[in-house]
């Protein structure tokens, strides 16, 4: 099926703008984490507008509110926010694809009750120690409540026109979920188990006295000694901080370690190691239907992007977001 597209380059060039072919999401996991973000009606200055999306203004601010909630959101990219290493290109093409989603849903006439909004708030609020710091770390990022809250709203609307156009296409029947588990039964198996004593403190020798005990009188002495700070659990590695499930998949069973993570230092002793184990198909079932339902879903949410696409006219102002190339002209096919 050939694109309605239309090529007329010469009358773009004299305004400086091409309009851009969207490439798809990477996955739906990130794309629902990232809150999505409205658009200015107007801007102050022509400049400062560096995209229209079916008509909707989308200003450098925008990009930039998106790329902060980015951090926000997943603190491992907080450090190539600030400084600046972000990918233009990249995060604008995401944010446009969130426009078309939110544009469609907000089509739907989808109510978001207020209890929802102010859920979710007090939810991200309850994971700092206190209202002040919550507070603060918005102000970090140059953030507010109640812009905060804007994204909530779009995103609920997003989670529901999904629901609705992506979700209700999806199923996964009990014979694929038993086809998969044949198929890959080399990999259908348990994670070992550690049986582990863990002790953490701010002071080396705390540390070292806990550790001494062991060797000199054994663990269950040292944890008589040192109740308060030694404790025991049974884990598997995925449940461990990196550097300790490193630490423990080092040792032999009766052997111990202590190591310095952060401002923190930590005794573990490896009690017993439960060895992996073959999975049956009632274990894995779980699994295996949240994978194939993941792949079904991912297919399907692209399908439903294209289909945007194909009706969307979304246009990008080069001399205010420089480095972005010709990618196609993409337009509906009556306009």
């Amino acid at each position: 099926m050939e694109k309605n597209v239309r090529f007329s380059i010469a009358r773009f060039a004299m305004r400086k703008f091409v309009v851009l072919g969207l490439t798809s999401l990477r996955s739906f996991i990130l794309f629902a984490a990232l809150l999505t973000f409205g658009f200015s009606l107007y801007a102050e200055e022509v400049d400062r507008i560096i995209a229209k999306v079916n008509g909707q203004v989308v200003t450098r601010k925008d990009l930039d509110d998106y790329t902060k909630v980015l951090a926000y959101r997943f603190p491992e990219q907080a450090d190539a926010v600030a400084l600046g290493k972000v990918d233009k290109k990249e995060a604008l093409q995401r944010l446009v694809e969130d426009t078309l989603v939110l544009d469609r849903a907000k089509k739907e006439n989808i109510e978001v009750p207020s209890y929802a909004i102010d859920g979710q708030v007090g939810k991200i609020m309850a994971s700092y120690p206190s209202a002040s710091e919550f507070e603060n770390s918005l102000i970090e990022r140059g953030l507010t409540v109640t812009l905060l809250k804007e994204r909530i709203k779009g995103q609920y609307l997003m989670r529901r026109v999904i629901e609705k156009y992506v979700n209700l296409y999806v199923n996964v029947s009990p014979q694929e979920v038993s086809d998969y588990y044949e198929a890959h039964k080399d990999q259908m198996v348990s994670e070992p188990r550690y049986l582990i004593w863990i002790a953490k403190a701010d002071k080396k020798e705390l540390i070292d006295a806990i550790a001494q005990t062991v060797k000199t009188k054994g663990i269950e002495e040292a944890h008589a000694v040192h109740e308060k700070l030694l404790v025991k659990l049974e884990a598997v590695p995925s449940e461990l901080k990196e550097g300790i499930a490193v630490s423990i998949r080092n040792l032999k069973e009766g052997e111990q370690t202590v190591q310095a993570f952060g401002n923190l230092y930590y005794f573990m002793y490896l009690e017993k190691m439960i060895p992996a184990s073959q999975l049956s198909l009632a274990d894995a079932k779980e699994k295996i239907f949240e994978t194939i339902y993941n792949k079904k879903f991912q297919k399907r949410f692209q399908e439903w992007i294209a289909e945007l696409k194909e009706k969307a006219f979304v246009v990008i102002y080069l001399h205010e977001l420089s480095g972005l190339k010709i990618f196609d002209v993409l337009c509906p096919q009556n306009a």
